[in-house]
């Protein structure tokens, strides 16, 4: 069952040190495949086309498979699926580094392993989303999520500069086995959580289909997780725009040409801000997660419409910090609320929608859109037209439920 209160902290308890070291270490290394994948598609072919391939598939397997995961999450149990998951991707990683060894290794086989590796991603998030409420108790999620996700953000900022250096030395290929490692090691350190990452739950299960619309509903009859839900995918809409362009923004608007450093660093600023944004989690502490990302959302809306007009690099990497901060927050909030107002029967299937809907939905249409309009009017017109979706996010937010949600929190309910 979930516990109602927090005896101590997170770091005192073995389990959350494993979990936590799983996480952090399984990023690490999906973050250095994640900026190997491309070099390696186009070193192999020459192809811009085949390398935006290779990162576009990254979204695609929430919009297929996010039901679907959820739904089964909920039923099994979830500590064996996440790292079933672990010890499959780590053998399909694995796979890219001996094809190269055997001189056999092709663009197509590049992006078939980073299709397969998101797809059993999909059901180990699901299980994951489940598993965290049942491991630290409802009233330490916001804790627990910041800890993850200041984490990352650290190897946000540092691991892209760094695998770009590295691959000057070796072969893109040979990085997937530190990927593969990773894997293995999450395995091993999920494996060994003494704890059960699954709640109580009945062993009566309808049908799959069934199961899949009973969440649906579920979240639908919930108006303000629907209209965060809703939320959250303008904003996910809306970054996809402003991300797929900065480098043609750097290019045409700011003049960063390919090899400046500062075509990095613009990058790096946005990490460098969702780390900032981690770090004042502990001020935030006594306001409601409904309402901070709330907040940090209305203040992205501001900032993405005023990210594409200044033509100075350095109000560009001031604004682009300020919205990587703000959007950390409005993340870790968002999830946070999702997983305190969800039963623990419903965990998975309630928290994959949302996901499906900014990973598999919002984010890869408004890159969509936003490479649409920038072909017709340049990328500065391509980050702005998008922008318009997750104001009208914000707008329909304030108008909701969501505000009526008092600012201070409230005990959270065991």
């Amino acid at each position: 069952m979930l516990r109602p209160t927090a005896p101590g902290s997170l770091w005192a308890e073995g389990d959350w040190w494993r979990y936590w070291t799983s996480r952090v270490v399984s990023y690490a290394g999906g973050t250095i495949t994640y900026v190997a994948a491309p070099i390696l598609v186009y070193a192999l072919t020459g192809s811009a086309l085949l390398t935006g391939v290779t990162a576009a598939t990254e979204g695609l397997p929430y919009l297929l498979f996010g039901l679907l995961a959820g739904a089964l999450a909920d039923r099994m149990d979830r500590r064996r699926v996440m790292v079933s998951a672990d010890v499959v991707n780590a053998v399909v990683l694995a796979s890219v580094p001996v094809a190269a060894a055997l001189g056999r290794l092709t663009a197509a086989h590049v992006i078939l392993v980073g299709l397969v590796t998101m797809t059993v991603f999909v059901f180990w998030d699901a299980a994951n989303f489940g598993a965290v409420p049942t491991l630290v108790g409802k009233d330490r999620i916001r804790e627990a999520n910041n800890a993850v996700w200041g984490a990352t953000q650290v190897f946000d900022v540092v691991l892209p500069g760094l695998v770009g250096l590295v691959v000057a030395w070796i072969a893109p290929s040979t990085l997937y086995w530190v990927n593969a490692f990773t894997f293995l090691a999450s395995a091993f350190l999920v494996r060994g959580i003494t704890r059960s990452l699954s709640g109580e739950r009945s062993d009566d299960h309808p049908r799959l289909r069934e199961d899949v619309l009973t969440g649906l509903r579920w979240l639908w009859a919930h108006t303000t997780l629907r209209t965060m839900t809703f939320i959250g995918t303008t904003v996910s809409f809306s970054i996809g725009a402003i991300m797929g362009q900065l480098v043609p923004f750097a290019d045409q608007v700011l003049g960063i040409r390919q090899g400046d450093v500062r075509l990095g660093a613009v990058f790096g600023v946005f990490s460098l801000g969702g780390l900032v944004g981690t770090l004042a989690s502990r001020w935030l502490k006594p306001f409601a997660p409904a309402r901070v990302s709330l907040v940090a959302t209305s203040a992205m809306a501001v900032l993405i419409v005023l990210i594409p007009w200044p033509h100075d690099y350095r109000v560009t990497f001031v604004l682009v910090f300020l919205f990587g901060a703000a959007n950390l927050v409005s993340i870790v909030n968002n999830i946070t609320f999702r997983q305190e107002e969800t039963p623990e029967d419903m965990q998975s299937r309630v928290n994959t929608t949302g996901r499906m809907l900014s990973w598999g939905l919002g984010a890869p249409a408004g890159a969509l859109l936003g490479g649409l309009v920038a072909g017709a009017y340049g990328p500065a017109w391509g980050m702005a037209v998008p922008s318009v979706v997750v104001v009208t996010g914000v707008v329909l937010g304030w108008s909701s439920d969501l505000r009526k949600i008092p600012a201070r929190r409230a005990a959270v309910p065991a």
